[in-house]
Parts: structure tokens; sequence; C-alpha cells
């Protein structure tokens, strides 16, 4: 299963590479690398909530345009004890559509995504489903806008069998290179 997220992730990192060498090349436009923690709400049956820190998941941004950023998302959580080992992981990929047009993203935005999770036990085997969602967030710059809180609230549906449905509040921290 770690092969799988390992492979998934180097995948998307070469397919990105070509567009952030354009990036450089072009208008320097700043890359966004940033780190986020949750507080998630599962809405099937057996409900749950979950506060997800410190910050397991880490997210680049790649600027397009002004308004349109594409960003890749890993996270990856191991949990060892009693001789067993529990994984969860997730790969996204989300286009975060600024309306304002601001490069280091000063107010709202809004983030479509789709991607992959899954979770490993040892002993008890792994799943693995396909999920869509759509978040709207909240950027505000400080340190000379070179850093960023970001705060988002997102549903996200996953594909499983059974499928499933939850909403989360996402807290970050964004560094700018430029």
């Amino acid at each position: 299963m770690i092969k799988k997220v390992v492979a998934l992730s180097a995948l998307l990192l070469v397919s990105l590479a070509p567009a952030a060498r354009a990036q450089r090349s072009h208008d320097a436009r700043p890359i966004e690398f940033g780190i986020d923690g949750a507080l998630i709400f599962g809405l099937d049956d057996p409900r749950y909530a979950a506060l997800v820190i410190p910050m397991p998941v880490f997210r680049v941004g790649f600027l397009m345009t002004d308004r349109v950023a594409l960003e890749p998302r890993l996270q990856l959580v191991t949990v060892r004890g009693g001789g067993q080992t529990a994984t969860d992981y997730g790969l996204e990929l989300g286009v975060v559509y600024s309306p304002n047009g601001d490069r280091v993203g000063r107010g709202l935005y809004a983030r479509p995504f789709i991607g992959i999770s899954g979770s490993n036990v040892s002993g008890g085997g792994s799943t693995s489903d396909g999920e869509a969602g759509l978040g709207i967030g909240l950027k505000i710059p400080f340190a000379d806008r070179r850093l960023a809180t970001r705060w988002e609230a997102n549903y996200a549906h996953g594909f499983g069998t059974p499928s499933t449905n939850a909403l989360s509040l996402l807290f970050g921290l964004s560094f700018f290179t430029r």
C-alpha cells in the first residue's frame, strides 16, 4: 500500500515539474508550500468527529495564473503499537481559484478536488477509495506576505462501498517562495 502512495506521489510530482519549470522562466510566480490540520465530521453511520493535528497534510500550490493554482496534497499518518501498524494516506489534486487575483492569496478562494484515500492495517488488510469534493476558504497573508494562514470548510464524498460523506474544517499555514 505504501508503495502505491509513493509511486502515485512520484508520478504526480513528475507530471507537475514541467509546469513549475515553465513558471520559473515565464514571470516568476510564487510557489505556495503549506501544511494543514483538520477537524473532520463524518456524516454517515457511525457518525464521528476527528481532530487531526499536528499538521499531517503537505501541499504545494503551483500558480498557473494570478487567479488559478494547481495544488497537489499528500497526507500520511502511520501509527505503530502492540506489534500492529496502521497507515492512513490520501493523495489529492485540487484547483484553487482566487477570484480577486492576489498572487499570494489574500481573500476568499474555492478549491474543487479529486483524490484517492485509503488505509492499511498489518494483518487486517487494506482499502482505498476515490473521492471528490469542494472547499471554500480564506487566506490571510502576514510577515511581509511571505506567510499566510489558511482556513477552509469543505465537503468530500468517498466513492467506496459503502460511500462516505464528510465535512471538514481545515486550518493551515502557507509559505510563498517570492
